[in-house]
């Protein structure tokens, strides 16, 4: 399987794990796999604004020559953005677009993109084929965190 098809499946794999939490019993919204670490539910919406910004970088990446690509503070964004009270209908949808944007991205621009980049004001260059991976790459990694807080037990990041 060419390696642009398997992100793909993985990128649609994830969002298909992400939406199902979505549609979960809203009493593991409050769960947390650490004291003081964010909830399901606050984990629910980082991935969807985090997907949002992502979607962004990608555009630019692919459509500007050598973009000038903002950072963001999640924790900021988090109380900013009353993380405590955001529609979570809404944050689904707003999930479900970004990522099947992406998808359409990686679907119809070919591995070609893959070396373009852009310039994130702290981490530099971003080449648009890493950062398609690093989309695929957060989502799971907070899936990990999300399911450990569902089931009660405690989680600790995979080596990638």
């Amino acid at each position: 399987m060419p390696k642009r098809q398997k992100l793909i499946d993985d990128l649609f794999s994830s969002m298909q794990a992400t939406l199902a939490l979505f549609d979960g019993p809203r009493a593991a919204f409050g769960k947390s796999y650490a004291p003081g670490k964010w909830s399901v539910r606050e984990i629910l919406i980082h991935i969807s604004d985090t997907e949002t910004v992502l979607l962004d970088r990608l555009r630019r990446i692919a459509s500007e020559e050598k973009p000038a690509l903002a950072a963001f503070d999640q924790d900021r964004w988090a109380k900013a953005l009353f993380y405590d009270r955001r529609d979570m209908h809404l944050v689904k949808m707003q999930f479900q677009a970004a990522r099947r944007s992406v998808i359409e991205l990686a679907s119809v621009l070919d591995e070609s993109f893959d070396a373009r980049t852009g310039i994130h004001n702290e981490a530099g260059s971003l080449a648009f084929g890493p950062l398609l991976k690093k989309v695929a790459d957060h989502n799971t990694h907070h899936l990990e965190q999300a399911m450990a807080a569902i089931e009660g037990r405690p989680w600790t990041p995979r080596a990638r």
